[in-house]
């Protein structure tokens, strides 16, 4: 059994994701389990290959996409609250990040805040579940047939949820 050096693994964890290129795909999923579990509000994937390729159409998909100002804190009542973990015991962390792009290379950048929350295995350090959360909304509004939906949809919550703490 191998000791897990929490400090190493997120340093490890933040170096590659701020580094994630088309180039560096691979490296960046050979921190995944082989049948890792992904999911975000648009994905719900099995497997390391399947993780692959979602983050290479990331890429396909958007210009200039990039992960940036990454914190990692431990979950409490995770039982990892040690520098370092020997055994089986899996273990989790909440990645604070901000997902920055254009969609197009002539269009403003757009960020989007977020939190993924892993689940890594203690005996090999290997990511087995990826939940992301982030505002989908957000992604919506970054798109100029959809931004005016986005916008009014959320001015009538806002509006609505003003009437409903006045009474």
């Amino acid at each position: 059994m191998t000791a897990i050096h929490l400090t190493a693994w997120k340093a490890e964890f933040i170096r590659r994701a701020e580094a994630l290129h088309p180039e560096t795909v691979d490296d960046f999923i050979s921190l995944y389990a082989e049948r890792c579990d992904f999911s975000d509000p648009f994905h719900s994937l099995n497997g390391r290959k399947a993780i692959g390729q979602a983050y290479r159409s990331m890429f396909l998909n958007l210009h200039a996409p990039r992960f940036t100002d990454l914190v990692i804190a431990e979950v409490p009542g995770s039982d990892f609250h040690k520098e370092a973990k020997a055994g089986p015991e899996p273990f989790e962390l909440a990645v604070r990040w901000v997902f920055r792009f254009a969609v197009g290379p002539s269009k403003p950048m757009q960020a989007i805040a977020g939190t993924s929350w892993l689940r890594v295995d203690g005996q090999t350090g290997l990511i087995t579940r990826h939940e992301d959360h982030w505002d989908a909304a957000s992604l919506f509004e970054s798109f100029g047939p959809l931004s005016w939906a986005v916008r009014y949809l959320r001015q009538r919550v806002a509006r609505a949820a003003l009437v409903t703490n006045m009474t």
